[in-house]
């Protein structure tokens, strides 16, 4: 079984000025700069639906 700090969660990111999305994975990346506005995107949805295991 995998400890929690394992999972890799699939999550949407936003950027708060222009609207841009990105979807990550976390903990494996980290929440990214918009390359537009250089501003620290923030999270916009967690994507959990569809998993099919």
């Amino acid at each position: 079984m995998k400890n929690k700090k394992d999972k890799v969660e699939a999550v949407e990111v936003k950027c708060v000025k222009c609207g841009r999305t990105q979807i990550i994975y976390i903990p494996r990346e980290d929440i990214p700069k918009c390359p537009d506005c250089k501003v620290k995107m923030i999270i916009n949805e967690l994507l959990d639906e569809g998993k099919s295991y």
